[in-house]
């Protein structure tokens, strides 16, 4: 029990430090309209906590502190990241120059996870196709201005992260899939059981 309150506390500091990052997101076109949407928010970035493990949720809410100290906006880096392939003009001439570079240990982090993501987001398509269909594409083939692949916004997010995170996240997913498991149907789970649903089954039924 004390473990799972520890867990849920570290959701709920992480979650209130990305809210509070996402406030001070400027986009291209102004204050996004999903800025106001503090539930939907809620849900789906505690869902994908929820299938982190406690070491790689420190180590992450570290890289937040740090970053706040350091007057950082990771959430404004994500999406800056995301540009560069959904916009790679606008992302070389004016964000590239003030995103923190990425070395070559980090990348490939990156890639390794990204790997796993795919390959369980694959998965979860072949199941699941409705719930599937009303998400993103799944690879940065399909990016274009305006619509973003979970690779890429994955690879976005990923950049963010210190080597630390990235290394105890890539520890976490490989454990669980030497055990079976799917960490993107476990986010799936928990997102639709938040939105009131008593299984993936019962969602696909009703997508």
């Amino acid at each position: 029990m004390e473990n799972q309150e520890e867990k849920a506390r570290l959701i709920r500091d992480i979650v209130t430090m990305e809210w509070e990052m996402f406030q001070k997101v400027e986009g291209i076109g102004g204050r996004a309209g999903c800025q106001d949407q503090y539930p939907t928010f809620n849900i789906m970035r505690s869902s994908q906590f929820l299938a982190w493990d406690p070491e790689t949720l420190e180590h992450y809410l570290q890289d937040l502190n740090q970053a706040r100290d350091a007057g950082r906006n990771l959430i404004t880096e994500k999406y800056a990241y995301m540009m560069e392939s959904t916009d790679p003009e606008y992302y070389r001439a004016k964000l590239q120059p003030y995103l923190p570079p990425l070395d070559q240990a980090k990348s490939l982090l990156i890639r390794r996870i990204l790997d796993l993501l795919i390959l369980w987001d694959q998965e979860v398509a072949r199941e699941f196709p409705k719930l599937s269909r009303r998400g993103r594409p799944l690879e940065a083939a399909a990016d274009k201005s305006g619509i973003t692949s979970v690779e890429t916004y994955m690879g976005g997010e990923l950049k963010t992260y210190s080597e630390n995170t990235l290394k105890s996240l890539l520890n976490h997913l490989t454990e669980e899939k030497n055990r079976g498991g799917n960490v993107v149907r476990s986010i799936l789970e928990s997102t639709t059981k938040q939105y009131g649903f008593a299984s993936l089954e019962e969602a696909e039924k009703q997508s």
